[in-house]
């Protein structure tokens, strides 16, 4: 063997040791596909199947308590633009089924629980006594005139209910005290 420098041994030994540990625990780019998107689709496929109103607003209301807790069991990143990630890429709320209730010609709410959890109880009123119909407006990803932001499905739960109508607009009014 010949004359090794200390310094540059350790220098050499840091420097290997520093790029290994950096290896080991980088972050990789994750497969590139929402975790929350497999779920939507088999969601929409049983939605599409089942054809009686009760058994819709049942699917709804499920849908509607599990996106929130997917989006409370997996937070947004502070940073979006931050891809690194282990496994899958996480999900944001645009990646969710998105859920209007329409309650007159130009009126309606977004049931997102995450943004407003005070929804909630309004989200418990639903069913087939107060609501007329609902509509699935499916995303097309193959539209070429859609940025990628716009290809979200949404469900449009339609009420004519007077009642219904009524707790809506005091808890938007509520909502818009807090």
């Amino acid at each position: 063997m010949g004359n090794f420098n200390p310094i540059t041994m350790r220098t050499i030994t840091t420097a290997l040791l520093l790029f290994f540990f950096g290896f080991c625990l980088a972050q990789h780019p994750g497969s590139g596909k929402c975790s929350l998107k497999p779920e939507n689709k088999d969601w929409l496929l049983a939605f599409k199947k089942t054809e009686d109103l009760p058994g819709q607003i049942d699917l709804v209301i499920d849908r509607i308590y599990s996106n929130t807790s997917y989006f409370e069991e997996h937070p947004a990143s502070s940073n979006a633009n931050d891809k690194r990630v282990f496994g899958a890429l996480p999900c944001s709320t645009d990646c969710s089924i998105l859920f209007g209730l329409v309650y007159s010609k130009n009126s309606g709410v977004i049931l997102d629980l995450k943004k407003n959890p005070q929804f909630i109880d309004l989200i418990s009123e639903l069913n087939a006594e107060n609501i007329s119909r609902i509509e699935l407006k499916e995303n097309h990803e193959r539209n070429i005139y859609q940025h990628n932001e716009h290809r979200r499905s949404g469900i449009l739960i339609y009420t004519d209910n007077k009642e219904l109508k009524k707790k809506i607009k005091r808890t938007l009014k509520n909502r818009d005290k807090a």
